[in-house]
């Protein structure tokens, strides 16, 4: 029987697939309602209370439990990530990094993501849920995947259409989610890869809507274009939002060196951090928690005109300090609340002094939250998609898209790195690169370059140079002064000028027909992609390996075009047997 089925679905492939993201998405629908179900519960322990509108529970709540509670929120994931790693951390990268390096996530991650997460954010951390549901729903996919014994290529769709499971039920966005998982986590939309994120999306958004309603997460002000040059000051919002995106990104990982650095035990970073938040908190509680209110009081003009600039840098500094520190939670919403306080307070601005050609400040806030995702997340479409899901506002579709654009522009212009790219890069996975490149930035030129090579010094005759590459193993032959440094590269081209021209086997000499202006050349510290882009620069089939010694260029090695080949080749094979 057991024979039958495997056969049946070995011939009906996508029928199997359909089936196993339909499975992926209902364990991300359900993950994120438990997810969701488990934050209010903390949150009513500690505060009495499981809205989600915060603001209004802080309202209520004493000075000495604003101060505190997110200090015990913090020392408890503190404590959590002694045990389990995974505790602490904003998700995504992690999630990115699984992919890029085709690994699988342990189904217990999902456990202790949720506790940890649900702490942090239940104790009025300022983060999102989204970046935990995103690692919650990545490892129920890769629990699926691991029972299916699925493949790499496979295990890879599983992560992303669970991921993406997870980020459409929390925001009640399916498509949003499945173009996230897409575009930022599998940088790829084949047909193939993308089929079970959306049928996982859509699966998950079907019972987060049966459990928890169909309502949207921002009610979007009333818009319209009041006239075509308003759209100028849109590309200037744009430009606004890179900017401060870009500021975010850095305070961000500033933050983070910074506790790393602290000399204290790391179960009480956390609790540093929770307690940094509360202080802050005594005075301006719009910082604490996810920060929906405060959003909605933003775009429908409500929140006072000084209040909205503090809050785009204090909520900077807010989130740092509960997920530089050690907690857990996501950075997604942080963005569009960032995103909305710069919009609002730039949009103020903008119609205060052109009053007649200009929508409300709201407008801009609205279009801000999708330029600040794009800004720090490098994913402009999944910005422009998931605005119009979690507000059901199309109306502001041409604004919103170019803004988004230019941010996004503007932003890697300011910045090479996302938010979520940044911490990878400093770990050595550079994950805007092809696999190819990842592969060849990961060796070492001197691992492989030829060290037994045969040399010329620039007085040696034509004659003892056709004599000594008789025997050579390379086609290049660096020259080298009488000290013993390189001075230029002889190449079969240059010897086959001099080779027909009778009489000049011992007047010609190595240094009268050798390259030696714009001499090209590696350290062997370089990776083997920097080496090959060398290479490239004038098609040649090697270069000399040197080190620089008192101005002048010191010979190790040669490294040829063969060379590299061989070594990437032999990498992508012992990586195939690895898997």
């Amino acid at each position: 029987m057991r024979e039958k089925i495997s056969r049946f679905f070995s011939e009906h492939e996508d029928l199997y697939l359909i089936l196993i993201s339909t499975l992926i998405g209902v364990f991300a629908g359900y993950g994120n309602f438990i997810f969701r179900y488990l934050i209010g519960f903390i949150q009513r322990i500690f505060y009495g209370s499981d809205s989600e509108y915060f603001l209004e529970v802080l309202q209520k709540t004493s000075l000495l439990k604003i101060v505190f509670v997110p200090a015990i929120g913090g020392l408890i994931v503190g404590i959590i990530a002694l045990i389990f790693k995974s505790a602490k951390g904003h998700g995504v990268p992690d999630v990115i990094k699984v992919i890029a390096l085709n690994r699988s996530i342990s189904p217990s991650v999902a456990v202790i993501k949720t506790v940890s997460s649900a702490i942090t954010l239940g104790t009025g951390g300022s983060a999102g849920r989204e970046g935990p549901i995103v690692q919650i729903g990545a490892a129920l996919g890769s629990g699926v995947g691991r029972i299916f014994k699925f493949s790499s290529a496979r295990m890879k769709s599983a992560i992303a259409a669970g991921a993406a499971g997870g980020l459409a039920a929390t925001f009640n966005a399916p498509i949003g989610g499945a173009m996230f998982a897409a575009e930022v986590l599998l940088g790829e939309f084949g047909i193939k890869t993308f089929s079970p994120i959306i049928i996982s999306s859509v699966i998950a958004t079907v019972i987060s809507r049966a459990l928890l309603g169909n309502d949207v997460t921002f009610f979007a002000p009333p818009y319209e274009l009041k006239h075509p040059v308003e759209l100028l000051f849109y590309i200037v919002l744009g430009v606004w939002c890179a900017f401060v995106g870009v500021i975010f990104i850095k305070t961000f990982y500033y933050f983070e060196e910074k506790f790393e650095k602290m000399n204290i035990p790391k179960f009480l970073k956390p609790a540093v951090g929770g307690l940094l938040l509360g202080i802050i908190g005594l005075f301006i509680k719009e910082v604490m928690g996810v920060g929906y209110d405060t959003i909605d009081d933003i775009l429908y003009g409500k929140a006072p005109f000084l209040l909205v600039f503090i809050l785009i840098f204090l909520k900077m500094i807010a989130t740092s300090f509960t997920l530089a520190s050690g907690g857990s939670g996501g950075l997604f919403v942080p963005s569009l609340f960032i995103g909305a306080a710069s919009g609002g307070f730039i949009g103020t601005v903008f119609h205060y002094l052109f009053p007649s050609v200009t929508a409300g400040s709201g407008a801009y806030g609205l279009v801000a939250m999708s330029a600040m995702l794009a800004a720090t997340m490098r994913a402009p479409l999944t910005a422009i998609l998931i605005i119009f899901e979690i507000t059901g506002n199309y109306q502001i579709i041409l604004p919103l898209m170019l803004s988004t654009i230019i941010a996004n522009i503007a932003a890697n212009a300011m910045e090479k790195e996302s938010i979520f790219t940044w911490i990878l890069t400093k770990q050595g996975i550079k994950i805007n690169k092809g696999a190819e490149e990842q592969i060849l930035s990961s060796i070492k030129v001197k691992d492989v370059m030829l060290t037994d090579i045969t040399t010329f010094k620039e007085d040696t005759h034509f004659k003892e140079i056709l004599e000594g590459i008789k025997n050579a193993k390379h086609i290049y032959y660096p020259v080298l002064s009488r000290e013993g440094y390189l001075v230029g590269m002889l190449s079969l081209d240059d010897i086959k000028g001099v080779l027909f021209e009778e009489g000049l086997e011992d007047i010609v000499v190595a240094g009268e027909i050798c390259t030696r202006k714009g001499l090209i050349y590696v350290s062997p510290e370089d990776t083997l992609s920097t080496a090959l882009k060398k290479l490239g620069i004038k098609d040649l089939g090697a270069v000399p390996v040197v080190e620089e010694e008192n101005g002048k260029l010191k010979l190790l090695g040669l490294l040829r075009r063969s060379d590299i080949i061989l070594a990437y080749n032999k990498a992508v094979t012992r990586f195939m047997e690895n898997k």
